[in-house]
């Protein structure tokens, strides 16, 4: 376990280490939440199931999703009362971690899948990113090309294996294979927030761009 994490860390501050700066901030984040008058003795409690609640969702109010959470507490001794509703509103402050992606800024992404006209990904293990073939440098086209577009592991028609496959397509003239499990970086074009839910569009046709090894 231990081995396992320090890897997983270390290849988490490679990723980074290629990524925009600014990309994760940590700002104090001023918040509330509603609770009924008997969780009143748990308060804290209840701040932390909001805070854990918002978790990985976009928040427009600081234009980021919240990675992680600490230092929280409750502003002020007591809880305002609502009118009308049988609910105390507690008010939290605690220093928030955020992803706050702009267009235009370098990300890394891990393909998830290939298809015949765009690549799926996942940054940082968890936000949805894509990128159409038609923002793609031509040197990484065609990216369904029969056995071309197979994972590292499969065999193509005559029974080569990812080698023989990439040694074929430098003789061809084309770029680089990209396959499942390889990394790319690439360029924010948009951001599509579809209600807390945050699909990255990318673009990969310019210098510096492309497959990145650690």
């Amino acid at each position: 376990w231990g081995q396992g994490a320090n890897e997983g860390r270390e290849a988490l501050a490679g990723w980074l280490a290629e990524m925009d700066a600014g990309v994760l901030r940590t700002v104090q984040g001023h918040l509330t939440a509603e609770i009924h008058p008997a969780l009143l003795g748990q308060s804290l409690e209840a701040a932390r199931e909001k805070l854990s609640s918002l978790v990985l969702k976009w928040q427009p109010q600081w234009e980021g999703a919240i990675l992680a959470y600490s230092g929280e507490s409750l502003e002020g001794d007591q809880g305002l009362v609502l009118p009308f509703l049988p609910y105390v509103q507690l008010r939290i402050v605690a220093d928030l971690l955020l992803f706050k992606p702009t267009v235009g800024c370098a990300l890394v992404g891990k393909v998830q899948k290939v298809g015949s006209d765009y690549v799926s990904m996942l940054v940082l293990g968890v936000f949805n990113a894509v990128l159409f073939a038609k923002d793609m440098d031509k040197k990484y086209l065609p990216l369904a090309s029969g056995a071309l577009a197979d994972g590292d592991g499969a065999a193509d028609a005559d029974g080569g294996d990812a080698k023989k496959k990439k040694k074929r397509r430098k003789k061809e003239g084309k770029g680089p294979t990209i396959s499942e499990g390889c990394l790319l970086k690439f360029k924010v074009a948009q951001l599509k927030i579809e209600g807390d839910m945050l699909t990255i569009v990318g673009a990969m046709n310019e210098k510096g761009l492309g497959p990145y090894t650690p």
